[in-house]
């Protein structure tokens, strides 16, 4: 691998540490959906009851099983995400009342 292959390598290491994970299994299901969408125009070319359409219809039903694993993953992130800013948000409102019962204390 050459210099140039090896710097690409890394920096594409490094600026995946900073992609949303979120953003990327979106990424990833559209792209799925695209694919369905393309398998399912192959599945109506196809001659009815051939090997292909088989084949097709097989791979369909896998696409469709890794679509919903996705989406998923998606409800899962959306969800934790909403969980994690909430978490967060308590977390302010629990230091900024005990910083203003320490001024109530110290005032009072």
């Amino acid at each position: 691998m050459g210099v140039g292959g090896w710097l690409r390598k890394s920096t594409d290491r490094f600026l995946s540490r900073f992609e949303d994970p979120l953003e990327q299994f979106e990424l990833a299901r559209r792209r799925q959906l695209d694919l369905l969408g393309d398998l399912e125009h192959r599945l109506l070319l196809v001659q009815p009851g051939s090997l292909e359409e088989a084949n097709l219809l097989k791979a369909k039903s896998d696409l469709e099983g890794r679509i919903s694993e996705f989406q998923g993953i998606i409800v899962r992130l959306k969800a934790s995400q909403s969980a994690g800013a909430s978490a967060s948000a308590a977390d302010r409102l629990e230091e900024e009342m005990a910083r203003l019962a320490e001024d109530a204390r110290r005032w009072g």
